[in-house]
């Protein structure tokens, strides 16, 4: 069995970019030299998260409303010591995943015709980090 470990770093822009990183780990998947196996994502940070969605940017808007409705910045929030922006980011991250598993299938990565790997900023521009971990043969 062949492990292979590397990181993504990306920079965001701020709360509610969603940037599609798929084309990242498809080259990661292929620089493995696993044909079949599975890839673990896992974003190190806690304001920030790893979806599979469609990248379309009507569908991001939708998700922002429901996230502003459910998770509102005026709320009074026991965590506000770094302001409501960065409260609301852990929420949020609780309800998505900061974690992906994919399978491998003869050395490509399995995604359905519109699924795409999407990193959700929450917070502030940063520069996030995906750690990769590529496992099979």
């Amino acid at each position: 069995m062949r492990i292979y470990q590397s990181e993504v770093k990306l920079r965001t822009k701020g709360a509610y970019d969603f940037l599609d990183i798929s084309e990242r780990i498809i080259e990661e998947v292929k620089r493995s030299g696993v044909k079949n196996g599975m890839a673990f994502l896992n974003v190190l940070h806690n304001t920030a998260c790893l979806i599979i969605q469609e990248n379309d940017k009507t569908i991001f808007e939708d998700m922002k409303k429901l996230f502003d409705r459910i998770l509102p910045l005026n709320e009074n929030y026991t965590h506000s010591y770094e302001g409501n922006l960065n409260a609301t980011a852990h929420l949020k991250s609780n309800l998505l995943s900061q974690s992906l598993a994919l399978p491998i299938k003869n050395g490509e990565l399995v995604l359905g015709t519109w699924q795409r790997i999407i990193l959700v900023e929450l917070f502030e521009p940063r520069v996030r980090t995906v750690f990769i971990t590529i496992m099979g043969e």
